[in-house]
């Protein structure tokens, strides 16, 4: 038990500089080449695929140099216990009380 308390996990910078890097070069690359950019993404066709693309891109970029930066400042999501309530089910009838009446066309020629 006394030997765990030295233990301390080991801090991801290099993933946190890499992301860094990388999301700096990837909105940079898009601000810079806005003209080329837009002449490619609205052209239709399979292009439309283009901007998607670009988002997951920069999602995935992003989301992973920002989940390093606050790992790093040490801030992490409280591991408490997950409490899951169950619901009692509730038993529907076999069969409707009153019948609903059957729909109806009426058309007048």
């Amino acid at each position: 038990m006394a030997a765990d308390y030295g233990k301390t996990k080991k801090k991801p910078v290099g993933k946190l500089v890499i992301f860094g890097i990388c999301s700096a070069v990837a909105y940079t690359a898009l601000l810079m080449n806005q003209g080329l950019i837009t002449a490619y993404y609205t052209r239709g066709a399979l292009y439309a695929l283009l901007p998607i693309a670009t988002a997951f891109a920069f999602s995935f970029i992003h989301g992973n140099f920002t989940s390093y930066f606050w790992t790093v400042l040490g801030v992490e999501a409280k591991k408490g216990s997950v409490v899951v309530r169950k619901t009692p089910e509730v038993g529907r009838p076999d069969r409707r009380e009153r019948p609903q009446p059957r729909p109806r066309v009426r058309a007048k020629l």
